[in-house]
């Protein structure tokens, strides 16, 4: 069987799918495939910071009919002290099941696009070196030849796409963190819902509110003690229990499914585009997922692309829109890059003195009245080597009024 389309998009999760609503607003041809069927889970950081992409995708109401939670604080916890503020816009913490599909019938309702669940792509098809298009099959063994303008690999971190058309990696750096999460329900809450990051013992422990009574809570922990968790999942628990205030809150919880986990997410950015190929998502960049960006990068990328193939329908040259996509991408990726590295890399146990000293400040008024005036000199000072550390605060106090005395 042949289909021929204006562009085949391999991978139809948040990447995916939301290219898929952009090119089938302006009457695209496209078919998305994907191995998975749907609504299903997968591996994600679940953080949705910038919920601006939902409403321009026009899927935000949707999303938050499901009753989610509209998350307007962050706390950090280091041992038995916490720092707590707002944020200056809310965060939305959808399971991916429910986000996916929704994209999903999203891009379906317009009539030019067409999805291919539990399908898996095998090869690549060519004209010379231009990709034209791929060879497809479902579980039953029925093939089919898909040509296309444009392959786009939106198939995550171990992208089949990439290593097809061997697309090059840089700024790479091993995997650091092992990561395992799990569904809980009910978790005793805060009075306002708040995302809360625990610092203890060189491990990072995430609560994300989603839907009222149900709780994602993850955990990243040392690399050489994957093993340990993976075979023993009440270890998770346990170690949860140890967090300020946890041993109550989870006194009437359950677990609902499974603990998950990855002995670790790749860090890199690929080449994003050759002839006739894109990849976008975690195909394209992957990082480590403690800062929670990877939702909000596979939303961006996507805006990026669909500008671009605009841009080369009104005349442009492929190499010169590729050539400003991948210098746009980059430019918004770097940042967070750099970032989620430093953060990570730099954990560590603090000293019982580092500890006790943090302890007594946290609770010293007369501390903070001296403190709060150097602070931002003392974050230039010693974020000198990650300069967008400084720029990210500031660029968020300026939403809480810096600036406008």
């Amino acid at each position: 069987m042949e289909k021929h389309v204006g562009v085949v998009i391999i991978g139809a999760r948040v990447a995916g799918a939301s290219l898929a609503i952009l090119l089938g607003k302006k009457g695209k041809r496209v078919l998305l495939i994907d191995k998975a069927s749907f609504p299903s889970d997968t591996l994600s950081t679940h953080h949705m910071s910038h919920v601006n992409y939902l409403g321009k995708l026009g899927v935000l109401e949707e999303v938050e009919a499901k009753g989610l939670r509209k998350i307007n604080r962050m706390r950090t916890y280091i041992g038995d002290s916490f720092v707590e503020g707002p944020r200056d816009s809310y965060t939305l913490i959808p399971r991916r099941s429910y986000l996916d599909h929704i994209l999903l019938s999203k891009a379906c309702s317009y009539d030019g696009v067409e999805l291919l669940a539990q399908w898996s792509v095998r090869r690549l098809l060519y004209d010379n070196d231009q990709v034209i298009g791929v060879k497809a099959v479902d579980s039953s063994g029925e093939s089919q030849t898909v040509y296309a303008s444009l392959v786009v690999g939106a198939d995550g971190k171990h992208s089949n796409i990439a290593e097809w058309v061997q697309a090059g990696k840089y700024g790479e750096h091993s995997p650091l963190r092992p990561v395992f999460y799990g569904y809980y329900h009910g978790i005793e809450p805060l009075l306002e819902p708040t995302t809360e990051i625990f610092l203890k013992e060189g491990r990072i422990g995430f609560l994300f509110p989603m839907e009222p009574g149900v709780d994602c809570l993850g955990l990243e922990v040392h690399p050489d003690e994957f093993r340990e968790f993976a075979k023993n999942p009440a270890k998770f628990e346990e170690t949860y229990q140890t967090f300020y205030g946890m041993k109550r809150r989870l006194k009437d919880a359950s677990l609902h499914g499974r603990i998950i986990g990855t002995p670790g997410v790749p860090n890199f950015f690929r080449e994003p585009a050759g002839k006739g190929w894109v990849l976008i998502g975690d195909a394209a960049h992957s990082k480590d997922p403690s800062t929670g960006l990877g939702i909000n990068d596979a939303f961006m990328q996507s805006f990026l692309l669909a500008e671009a193939i605009q841009k080369h329908d009104e005349g442009a040259t492929w190499e010169e829109v590729m050539a400003q996509f991948k210098v746009k991408r980059d430019d918004q990726l770097m940042p967070g890059y750099r970032l989620t590295l430093d953060y990570i890399q730099s954990m560590r146990s603090w000293s019982k003195d580092e500890q006790a000293l943090f302890q007594a400040m946290a609770a010293n008024p007369m501390v903070w009245n001296k403190v709060i005036p150097h602070l931002p000199d003392l974050l230039k000072e010693h974020s000198a080597n990650v300069p967008e550390l400084y720029g990210s605060v500031e660029g968020e106090a300026k939403n809480f009024g810096l600036g406008k005395e």
